[in-house]
């Protein structure tokens, strides 16, 4: 390339014509040069923010919160949490109270033969039967004494019937209180059967409450091992982070550029 005469490039030729024009200038060609800067104005300003980020980068990243970023279980909390799971381990005291007397329900232990006031129950409603079986034992005698016929088979003939009159009584009595309580257990029978799911079921309400004490637990140490790791990641992750400031702030800083042309050679 000719530094004067651009327009000859190796071996290129110019018509003399124009080498004439060019020559006619008066010696070497005039050439421009363009000069481009920040604004003087505001190169203090850039310059005092670029030497601001370089000292912040110098200094380290600022120090990580130093307390907890989380908050513990409040000593309320801890002492309901513990009250919950030492119900929920050791259980209700009814539940299998509730349990044994549903259980003996549906094996039918409260029928006659197992209920231990039945007893009780036909001695007190065979009285007025067995009063009346005294009082015709009474009566026969009388009667059998006052027409002479006393210890005569026509007397135990009676007495026997009324004997027999007793024992029927006494059977329907005890007839009609075992139905009575054979239909009342029967009916106890079939609501025990009913509700045994449901009880049965019972025995995981003190898992699920434990089941719900531990999930708290676990939620408060999940708290504190995410505020440990955001921890270490800000340590970890600090020097490119400052690294990344600083850069952003030198390669972003506004630069605002001024142009200056300038010209040599040309002479007359």
């Amino acid at each position: 390339m000719n530094d004067y005469f651009p327009e000859l490039d190796g071996n290129q030729s110019i018509d003399n014509g124009k080498m004439g024009r060019i020559l006619a200038k008066g010696g070497s060609p005039q050439q421009q040069t363009q000069t481009q800067e920040i604004d003087p104005m505001l190169r203090p300003y850039i310059t005092k923010g670029l030497d601001e980020a370089s000292r912040l980068y110098d200094e380290g990243a600022p120090d990580y919160f130093p307390d907890d970023t989380y908050v513990p279980a409040g000593a309320t909390t801890t002492t309901a949490l513990d009250a919950a799971r030492a119900r929920a381990t050791a259980g209700s005291p009814l539940l299998p109270a509730a349990q044994a007397e549903q259980l003996s329900t549906i094996r039918g232990d409260r029928l006659s033969a197992g209920n231990p006031y039945f007893a009780d129950m036909l001695a007190k409603s065979s009285k007025p039967v067995i009063s009346q079986f005294n009082e015709a034992i009474r009566g026969i005698g009388t009667r059998a004494s006052q027409a002479g016929r006393y210890g005569s088979d026509a007397m135990f003939d009676m007495e026997d019937k009324a004997r027999d009159n007793l024992a029927n009584a006494l059977t329907g009595k005890g007839a009609e209180l075992a139905y009575q309580n054979f239909a009342s257990e029967r009916a106890r029978q079939d609501a025990a059967i009913s509700g045994a799911p449901s009880l049965a079921a019972a025995d995981y309400s003190d898992i699920g409450q434990l089941a719900k004490v531990g999930a708290t637990e676990e939620d408060y140490a999940r708290q504190k091992l995410q505020s440990d790791i955001g921890r270490f990641e800000y340590g970890a992750n600090a020097p490119q982070k400052q690294l990344s400031s600083f850069l952003s702030a030198a390669y972003g800083a506004p630069t605002p550029m001024t142009t200056t042309t300038t010209s040599s050679g040309g002479g007359k």
